[in-house]
């Protein structure tokens, strides 16, 4: 069997898009920011799931900004410098949502606080433009009710 030629190895490893794994850190950070707004709001603390990382984390290899249309609840991020500062501008959507009126609005808002909600897997890739692309999934998915607004004033609730 030939070796393959070192030129060829870089050239094809230069190609081969790898997202980065999550770190522990992360993903705790990550876990405690959403369980702080969660708070606000009075609803059940998320826990990790590797399943949900996993998934997120193989999506966001493709470093396209778009959602994955997948089984789970989901928000995207791009060029934050950091995973929490992606989540800040998520949670900052609640100035948008009108509780007197809900709806499918400030969707990446709704999803981090959905009551029903109860567990969360990020991903995170940096991609070759410099960009920096985060993925969170949520399930059991919540926002993604179409027009049945009923859900939204039993999960969505007011910061107490």
């Amino acid at each position: 069997m030939r070796p393959i030629p070192f030129i060829f190895t870089i050239l094809l490893l230069g190609l081969i898009q790898v997202a980065q794994a999550i770190s522990k850190v992360t993903a705790k950070n990550a876990l405690n920011i959403h369980n702080k707004y969660r708070a606000l709001h009075g609803v059940p603390a998320l826990q990790w799931n590797t399943t949900l990382e996993k998934y997120a984390q193989n999506y966001s290899k493709n470093c396209e900004f778009k959602h994955s249309g997948g089984p789970y609840g989901e928000n995207l991020g791009w060029g934050y410098a950091k995973l929490p500062d992606s989540i800040d501008a998520w949670y900052n959507e609640e100035g948008n949502y009108d509780y007197n009126n809900p709806a499918f609005t400030a969707g990446h808002f709704t999803a981090m606080v959905w009551k029903s909600t109860t567990q969360l897997g990020c991903g995170i890739k940096s991609c070759d433009n410099g960009a920096h692309f985060y993925i969170c999934n949520y399930y059991p998915p919540g926002n993604m009710m179409g027009d049945n607004f009923a859900y939204f004033k039993e999960n969505v609730l007011p910061p107490k």
